[in-house]
């Protein structure tokens, strides 16, 4: 339960020591494998079957060139400003829309450039200041909350890396070095862990959140074993169905008249 982890070790550490750790047969065998995981019994959430706000984010790719923002200019055309439409319906209250740049940076905008549709509430343009600076752009990010069903588990998973060859000079090398490698890029690492698996109308979000050596040991002459602990966050949702996580826009004794002008309309029944 690692999500893309395993993979991200791989790639990073055969990138790193491509003289050792590839080739055919590479001098350093490496495995990377996860071993078992046990659950925090203190995560499990005890509202998992109701529907509730959760945030939610997307993102879009987004390239500036050629769209003219500024009214004033000849070329400016509202119709043929950015749009974008979410992937999820916008529970009531703040949206933050971001521009994010290949440099990595996150540029928030302001209410005024982001223009919201009156009747589709997932719909948005941008219509970006004049004076915005949009080299190096290439994304728009939005960070929203949804009514959602959802479920978080957090688990310790227990991985290993283990490293086999017939030069004892070699793999005790490379065991220091992986070691060392994997303590320098840890936040690339947790970054690229991220994974999604969907079916029917479930997902299941898995990252890792924390990444930390426990032990080193010598299973064999030939081998080292690195043994690693992750703190893995599991969040499971499933979809809405048509009569879940509505809003209630009415409240009222039945019987009462409807009276659109009157979402609160209560008979409370005492007798004075």
């Amino acid at each position: 339960m690692t999500g893309n982890l395993d993979e991200a070790i791989r790639s990073l550490l055969q990138g790193a020591l491509p003289a050792l750790l590839n080739g055919a047969p590479p001098p350093v065998d490496l495995v990377v494998q996860s071993d078992h995981f046990a659950v925090d019994p203190t995560t499990a959430d005890a509202l998992a079957g109701e529907a509730r706000p959760d945030d939610h984010s997307d993102q879009f790719t987004f390239d500036p060139t050629g769209i003219v923002f500024d009214p004033s200019h000849p070329a400016y055309n509202a119709a043929a400003l950015p749009q974008f439409t979410l992937s999820k319906p916008p529970y009531a209250g703040p949206r933050r829309v971001r521009l994010l740049t290949d440099a990595g940076d996150r540029i928030p905008l302001s209410e005024r450039e982001v223009i919201w549709d009156e009747a589709d509430s997932r719909r948005f343009t941008l219509a970006l200041a004049a004076n915005r600076e949009l080299a190096g752009v290439n994304g728009v990010q939005v960070l929203y909350g949804v009514t959602a069903l959802f479920t978080t588990l957090k688990l310790n998973q227990t991985l290993s890396i283990l490293l086999a060859s017939a030069d004892a000079g070699q793999l005790a090398r490379c065991e220091a070095l992986v070691a060392g490698i994997v303590a320098l890029h840890r936040q690339e690492l947790l970054d690229g862990s991220a994974a999604l698996y969907e079916g029917g109308d479930y997902a299941a979000a898995v990252k890792a959140n924390s990444l930390k050596l426990l032990e080193g040991s010598s299973p064999a002459a030939n081998q080292r074993r690195l043994l690693y602990q992750a703190e893995i966050e599991l969040k499971s949702t499933r979809a809405l169905h048509d009569d879940e996580g509505r809003p209630i826009v009415r409240i009222r004794t039945p019987g009462r008249p409807l009276d659109p002008a009157r979402p609160l309309n209560i008979d409370i029944g005492l007798e004075i």
